[in-house]
Formats: structure tokens, sequence, C-alpha cells
């Protein structure tokens, strides 16, 4: 896990096991619990693995892609790929962190192809977004409202997370094409937990927006140079 702060523009390398020594007792940290669904490919049922991992028969798809290409909390069908980020976490994490005096709740944002798709147009802002279902329930409007006030974090597991809660806010209600992108004020996130992107990517733009743009791709120099593990399958970086 890379450590990247926007404070003093700088990184460290942790492991995952670290995530839990950076959260504080009263941290509200958001989670995604959609489930990606299965595809049909050859009249057989697998799971929606991106395209750059390479399964073109039904039989190239291993007992561990239908067990690891999902988060052990994902219980909402109806998504186009799974909210990679959550990988990470297991139930063991969970009472973990609950323990800290960690609020753990969830949203729902169904990804769709616009989360994936890459960017063509050469203003980003011409690029289209055609629109993704999410949901975020009261419980955790409640929770996310209070922590604001009281000035405590508010820290989103994937950029999906980010988009649901972001586009909450501005008071979209069950379908968003909100683009974020360098200039957006974030209003919700104080923190996030994500993978590490593809080139092109809305997501890899929405991360530049948050951190800025000259640390993450540096700090995607550093990451590539270390051999970290990139995209869905791979290794984190925390935003802080």
């Amino acid at each position: 896990m890379m450590v990247v702060n926007r404070g003093t523009k700088a990184w460290g390398h942790k492991h995952f096991d670290d995530f839990l020594g950076t959260l504080r007792a009263g941290d509200v940290l958001v989670m995604n619990n959609a489930l990606a669904d299965l595809v049909e490919l050859d009249g057989k049922l697998v799971p929606a693995l991106p395209p750059y991992i390479k399964r073109k028969k039904p039989e190239d798809f291993t007992e561990e892609d239908f067990q690891r290409y999902r988060t052990v909390y994902g219980h909402v069908p109806g998504s186009k790929a799974a909210p990679t980020a959550g990988f990470h976490f297991s139930e063991e994490t969970f009472g973990k962190i609950r323990s800290l005096g960690v609020d753990i709740r969830f949203v729902t944002l169904h990804v769709s192809y616009d989360t994936y798709k890459p960017i063509r147009s050469q203003n980003i802002l011409e690029h289209p977004m055609h629109g993704e279902s999410f949901e975020v329930p009261d419980g955790t409007a409640e929770a996310v409202t209070k922590a604001k006030k009281e000035g405590r974090r508010v820290i989103a597991v994937g950029t999906t997370s980010v988009r649901a809660l972001e586009s909450w806010a501005d008071h979209k209600t069950t379908t968003t094409n909100l683009f974020i992108t360098p200039g957006y004020e974030f209003k919700i996130v104080d923190a996030m937990l994500t993978n590490f992107h593809r080139p092109r990517s809305t997501v890899l733009v929405m991360v530049s927006a948050f951190a800025g743009r000259e640390l993450i791709l540096s700090a995607y120099e550093e990451a590539i140079r270390d051999r970290y593990r990139l995209f869905s399958y791979g290794d984190c970086m925390l935003i802080v």
C-alpha cells in the first residue's frame, strides 16, 4: 500500500495491514456494496473480468476468479464490474476496524462501462458520461452529515464510493453522470483508498483531481519502479 499525503506532497510505502494504523476513532469508512453480475460467455456464466485480464473461453476462468473478483461485503447485484478497492478487506479486518471506533457505512453504485471507458477526446471535458445508478441509504447519509459537522473524517473505499458520495452531495438522486476532473471541489471525501488505475481512465482523472495531477503521476512512476501490482487485482493507494 502506497500512502500519498496531499499536504506534504510526499508518499511512503506500507502494507495494507498498516491501513488500520491510519484510522481514528470517529472516522466514517464508506464502502460500495454493489455486486458484479456474471456475464454469459459461450453459453456459460463467468465473472465480468476487465478485458486486460486475459480470459477468452469459459475454461480459462479459474475458481479463484469466481471467489476473488468480488468483495466480501458485496450483495446488491447490478454492476458491470466489481468495486475493486474493496478486495483488500476481510471479515476479520472489519472486526478490527470497528474495534477502533470507526463507523463502517455502505453506499451502492452500480459500475457501468462508463467507469472503464478510456478517454479518447483531446479535451477531457468532452468525454461523454452516460450515467450510473447509485443509492446513499439514509443511515449512511446521516452518519456522513454528522461527521462533516463535527469535523470527523469521511474515508471512501474506492472511486465508486467517492462518486456516490459526491453525487449525493451534488443533490443527484438515483443516477449520476458526475465526472470529477481537476478543479472539482470535494464536498464529502477527506481520504480515499483506491487501486492503481489505467491510463486515460476517468478514475485516474478523479484521483488526480483529489491529490493533484503532478503528485499522482510522480507516485505512479514510483509504484512502477517498485513493481507494485496495478489495476483490479493489484496493490492499493491511500490518499490522505
